[in-house]
């Protein structure tokens, strides 16, 4: 079974505008988060979609041009193409994200069986 930090971070990467520049912090951070609400949300799982904006908020605060980094500024369209990468791509993945975030550079994602 492939890495699930490596599968998050190529995630992440398809949400914002360039694949090939070093997002922010805000934007690297924020594009995790989608990623960890939009996998779970496809499992069923709704417990970081009930509590994300919250986390989105204070990383716009911290950088108000923060949607420059992504496709789009419509958080359930970013969460609807993610879900959807998650359903096309990895349909057998049962894992469930507990935690998901940056650790020093690298990706760092905690899971569990579903």
């Amino acid at each position: 079974m492939q890495k699930l930090s490596a599968i998050v971070k190529d995630m992440a990467m398809t949400s914002l505008k360039s694949s090939n520049s070093v997002p922010s912090s805000e934007a690297a951070h924020a594009a995790l988060l989608f990623v960890h609400v939009a996998w779970n949300k496809s499992l069923g799982n709704n417990d970081a979609y009930r509590n994300y904006q919250g986390v989105l908020d204070r990383l716009e605060d911290s950088n108000p041009a923060l949607w420059n980094e992504f496709i789009t500024s419509d958080h359930e369209a970013i969460l609807a193409d993610l879900a959807r990468y998650k359903e096309e791509h990895y349909p057998d993945d049962p894992r469930v994200i507990v935690m998901c975030g940056m650790r020093e550079d690298n990706v760092h994602v905690e899971w569990t069986d579903q």
